[in-house]
């Protein structure tokens, strides 16, 4: 009898757990945001909208990509992600495990052929391939990258210094703006706020003799996106946040635009600087 019992509330409890379990995962919503160049929709599969598949759609309602969460909120991708052309065939897919890549990444030409294929180990790509439309191997470069100003960041850096060298704030001071950088490699100013110590002027004269970028690329493609400027101020000095050391407690984070988690394809520009 005292068995007979204690089986009756385990099993109690593992229905409470399952019961649990369902309540959670068993709610689905969807959420749609729409963007100048996109739009997204979310598709949350329990109540505490970790787990989701994420859809990513041009102007005209054709869908450009589609990722899986495992946490939405935290950006932790899990399973496969997708991108599409514009008559919906596969156009690249990779797997991830806790946001990392892990396995097999493929990308495809129009008319279905293999393209490029690299295996990943716990995110460490492991080898690495490109093939031309006969299936000849060609020499190998990277599926995409952010936009870099020439000769990376500490010149960046030593070029902002050189044109806010007389800017002396008593005490730390942060400021940020954000560049256009485009295709062609020209950037432009996109976004800024008003400060006591950074004038529009400036910002003008930083982005007028500022050198010509390497642009974001998307499989060989250059495309244009924002880059976030992150400014510190101390002691007669300007530092690029992200590479500020030595600042004790301070926080050394480095602040990134919002973008989807999942690169699409290249958006057309609508702007130039001339």
């Amino acid at each position: 009898m005292k068995i007979f019992i204690i089986c009756l509330g385990f099993c109690w409890l593992l229905a409470g757990e399952a019961n649990a379990f369902l309540a959670d995962t068993v709610a689905t919503t969807v959420q749609r945001k729409s963007f100048s160049t996109h739009d997204e929709e979310v598709t949350f599969y329990d109540k505490k909208k970790r787990f989701a598949t994420l859809r990513i759609y041009d102007k005209s309602g054709l869908l450009l990509t589609e990722t899986n969460f495992k946490d939405y909120k935290e950006g932790i991708r899990q399973g496969f992600s997708k991108g599409f052309y514009p008559n919906g065939d596969l156009y690249w897919i990779a797997d991830y495990k806790n946001n990392e890549k892990f396995g097999e990444f493929k990308v495809y030409y129009p008319d279905g052929s293999i393209k490029r294929r690299e295996w990943y180990r716990n995110g460490m790509r492991k080898d690495k391939h490109c093939y031309d439309l006969d299936g000849n191997e060609v020499e190998f470069y990277e599926f995409s990258g952010e936009p870099m100003f020439r000769g990376g960041e500490y010149a960046l850096q030593g070029y902002l210094r050189k044109k806010l060298k007389d800017i002396s704030p008593t005490a730390t001071e942060f400021y940020s703006f954000v560049l256009l950088v485009q295709a062609d490699s020209v950037a432009t100013l996109h976004t800024f706020k008003n400060s006591s110590f950074v004038t529009l002027q400036q910002l003008a004269d930083i982005i007028k003799d500022m050198p010509r970028w390497i642009p974001a690329h998307f499989d060989g493609v250059p495309s244009d996106r924002l880059y976030a400027v992150n400014l510190m101020f101390r002691s007669g000095n300007v530092y690029l946040t992200n590479l500020a050391t030595n600042m004790g407690n301070m926080a050394q984070t480095k602040k990134q635009i919002p973008t989807p988690p999942t690169t699409p394809p290249p958006f057309p520009t609508t702007r130039r600087r001339q």
